[in-house]
């Protein structure tokens, strides 16, 4: 996650206002319960229990897009980065694994994080279904981390600020489509086999901080090709007909292929790769209507961008990377994609990343036959000990105790990275302390000597540890997990872990597995569960760049993770478990909000909504983008998950055929204000004839709500004329 300069800013000046009193000036707006979740019959499939194959595993898709306007999306922390319209929908992909009495379910949603009041909302949804047969302890979440959706979700307050808030529209959309999609997996439990296969994708990403990278033990880098991890892991699920169920892909990349100038919502390069892969295994099916499931996870992430072009500055070209170059003063740093503009970089690496995974499924493959088991555990990252771990003989050190720290933000979190402009042109590597800088650090609260000791060397920005105003600013509890799926450790990790943390990770584990007999098959699943920025290693840390700045635990954060992963790797091998841990504080009702609502819809004299204003050429060709204007109404009205603001529809045998949806990477839904006084807007839909498009009659169809200042909604229709697609000219 970069933070911005605006970002920046409105943290200082909002930080300020709530110290100073100034809450008679701000409304704060209390938000409510996540509305009912319908219930589901709860019957397991019949044929289940006789079947003599290994596991039972349900797969499910559904929509769990947000509000697609107005709403500050998160990731880059820009404040005037609001959302106007859509590119791809956000979906979440459910996984549901069992084997005798042990169930556990994997999430992955296109979301920027997963945080644990959106998690206890889901497995409230459940709870309320079926009883006490998912908690918090086998209901894992992952986030693919783009950062091209709307925010406000993760309570936090430092996490919420640059949203304007909790944005209640955000939450219960997140936590409806991912309950949703888990119901699903669950009404589609079937007998399958699950195999395990890896493939190579090079040349999509990059190390951003590859001098914080040199820092790590040479003997260490040694044992590995390069700075990043170009391999990718897949578990294919195959059902007992031998036709494919579902299949889960993890990959270490930022999703940042769309910048901050974006405005649409964007699932970006991972769920590119998704929708491709699901697009080839359903033929036919639109976005997210498929029955086999393909889902794509972050691994450690934290160092990798796919903006493999490097950083260049903004106006003059000059290469930069906020540490040892920096550009002008107002010009920003930030790294470019392989492709001429951001959409087209998403699809090069998407497609890749895709590519790679389609490898790996037209392999062999391994099968798994072990079991399966869940270890979870609540961790106080504060107050958490253990022992170093020596990265050169990989043997951790009895003699030398480690411990976590409060939470707090290094200076050179304030730079961002080169995924992120800065204008402020804060270096990263920053390990002194500069006055004006430390006048803001005692903002949230005023770091102790004990707290400049522990954290050292980062100079500390912000002690969010300390400031529970109006609600806790970051977490200190997290949720950690390791899931054992029959031979293979899934290690759930609540952050971004950087390329040699996570490598670290896999080898504390993998030792441990190859010593019980077991090959050493992992992989690391960053931002599961919660979210607490970066987890860099010790090395790492001493540099003091942007990932090592944001590791908010302390120098030995990744120590604790290892320490624990240790732990749980013999109980998930041994049997038993571990203590649960204290649970976090629920502070789902007292949240914070500066959002407005929506007032009223207005359609010009003269005009209704749906009206076209612009109708698309009479004829089109292949490869042409075809456009529409309609009056339109805010979006934020009706947010249609499973559904559509607008599709294109093909004459078939004398009816209308939906052929793409706001969903397909071909189509831009795109929102524009014209009065806020007069409360009207437009609607702009667009379409890229795809080069395989049948030659007859097609036309498009927006699906818009209006709000009445009584609140009263109001569906309608806009259609356009109808356009053809004729054939090429031979001359």
């Amino acid at each position: 996650m970069a933070i911005s300069v605006t970002g920046k800013i409105v943290i200082t000046v909002v930080v300020l206002g709530v110290l100073a009193g100034m809450s008679t000036l701000i409304y704060f707006l209390v938000t409510d319960a996540a509305e009912e979740v319908v219930p589901v019959p709860t019957t397991e499939p019949p044929g289940v229990e006789d079947s003599d194959m290994r596991y039972r595993v349900g797969v499910g898709i559904a929509d769990t897009t947000g509000p697609c306007v107005e709403i500050a999306f998160m990731g880059y922390a820009e404040v005037f980065q609001t959302g106007r319209g859509i590119h791809l929908r956000q979906f979440s992909r459910a996984f549901i694994f069992e084997s005798g009495d042990t169930r556990v379910v994997l999430v992955i949603a296109d979301i920027q994080a997963v945080g644990i009041a959106l998690r206890r909302q889901v497995v409230t949804n459940l709870q309320e279904l079926y009883g006490d047969m998912y908690s918090l302890r086998n209901v894992i979440v992952t986030g693919t981390h783009t950062h091209s959706g709307p925010g406000g979700h993760l309570v936090e307050f430092l996490f919420d600020i640059t949203i304007r808030g909790f944005s209640s529209e955000t939450f219960d959309a997140y936590a409806e489509g991912i309950t949703r999609s888990i119901v699903r997996a669950h009404e589609n439990i079937v007998p399958a086999n699950l195999y395990y296969a890896q493939a190579n994708v090079s040349n999509v990403h990059m190390n951003r901080s590859p001098y914080s990278y040199e820092y790590n033990p040479e003997e260490e880098k040694a044992r590995y090709d390069g700075n990043t991890d170009d391999t990718l892991t897949q578990v294919r699920i195959v059902r007992e007909d031998g036709n494919l169920h579902g299949v889960l892909n993890w990959y270490a990349i930022h999703t940042t292929s769309m910048n901050m100038t974006n405005r649409l919502i964007s699932s970006d390069n991972l769920g590119y790769a998704a929708i491709t892969m699901e697009k080839m295994l359903n033929p036919g099916a639109l976005p997210g209507k498929g029955g086999v499931v393909a889902g794509f996870f972050p691994s450690n992430l934290g160092d990798v961008s796919p903006n493999t072009r490097g950083a260049r500055c903004e106006f003059s070209g000059n290469e930069c990377d906020n540490h040892f170059t920096i550009c002008d003063a107002g010009e920003r740093c930030f790294s470019l994609g392989p492709g001429d503009d951001m959409f087209e970089s998403t699809k090069i690496i998407g497609h890749a990343i895709y590519e790679g995974a389609l490898e790996a499924l037209n392999s062999p493959g391994e099968e798994l036959t072990g079991g399966i088991a869940v270890v979870h555990q609540f961790v106080d990252m504060p107050t958490t000990t253990g022992t170093r771990y020596d990265p050169i003989t990989q043997v951790f050190q009895s003699n030398q105790g480690v411990s976590g720290c409060m939470p707090a933000m290094g200076y050179s979190f304030a730079s961002g990275t080169q995924d992120g402009a800065n204008t402020l042109n804060i270096t990263q590597g920053t390990i002194t302390n500069i006055p004006i800088l430390d006048a803001i650090a005692g903002v949230p609260g005023r770091p102790t000597e004990q707290d400049r000791a522990c954290h050292a060397p980062k100079p500390i920005l912000l002690m969010t540890g300390r400031s529970n105003t109006p609600l806790p600013w970051h977490p200190r509890i997290v949720s950690m997990s390791l899931v054992w799926l029959g031979d293979f450790a899934i290690l759930g990790v609540p952050g971004e872990p950087t390329t040699m943390a996570g490598r670290r990770m896999r080898a504390v584990v993998g030792n441990i597995m190859e010593q019980r007999g077991y090959q050493p098959r992992i992989v690391v699943s960053g931002l599961t569960n919660e979210y607490i920025h970066y987890v860099a290693t010790f090395e790492e840390y001493q540099v003091q760049r942007y990932e090592a700045a944001s590791t908010i635990f302390g120098p030995h954060t990744l120590d604790i993770f290892l320490n624990k992963f240790a732990e749980f790797t013999r109980v998930a091998i041994e049997g038993g478990d571990v203590a649960a841990g204290e649970t976090p504080a629920d502070n789902r009702y007292r949240t914070v909000s500066l959002i407005l609502p929506v007032v009223a819809d207005m359609s010009p004299r003269g005009t209704a909504f749906g009206h076209v204003l612009h109708q698309p050429a009479t004829s089109v060709a292949r490869g042409d983008v075809v456009q529409a204007v309609f009056v339109g109404a805010n979006p934020r009205n009706n947010l249609r998950q499973e559904s559509s603001h607008a599709v294109v529809e093909r004459m078939e045998l004398g009816q209308w055929t939906v052929v793409a949806t706001d969903a397909d990477w071909e189509t831009r839904f795109t929102w524009e204000r014209l009065s806020t006084l007069l409360g009207t807007s437009q609607v702009t839909f667009e379409w890229q004839v795809p080069e395989d498009a049948i030659l007859t009659e097609y036309r498009m169809v927006y699906y818009g709500t209006s709000r009445q200042p009584i609140n009263r909604l109001s569906n309608f229709t806009g259609i356009t004329n109808t356009f053809t697609i004729d054939a090429p000219a031979l001359f």
